[in-house]
């Protein structure tokens, strides 16, 4: 699991292997603040899959950090 912020908003990445395949899927919650509320979105559903929990987790704070920035 990774935890950083990016553009003051807060990506909590992970990781989950299928123990059938053992292939790793990834998924991530995006967690912010503005004007006293607090928002959040899930980056889940993902068809990619890896051969590393740290490939998936790397793969999904790249596409977190796009979506924040296309969100700003």
């Amino acid at each position: 699991m990774a935890n950083l912020y990016h553009n003051d908003r807060l990506i909590v990445a992970y990781a989950s292997i299928n123990q059938s395949t053992k292939d790793w899927s990834a998924g991530a919650e995006i967690t912010w603040k503005r004007d006293g509320q607090r928002f959040s979105h899930s980056v889940g559903g993902l068809t990619d899959r890896f051969k590393s929990s740290d490939d998936a987790e790397r793969f999904v704070i790249n596409l977190a950090k796009a979506w924040i920035d296309s969100n700003p």
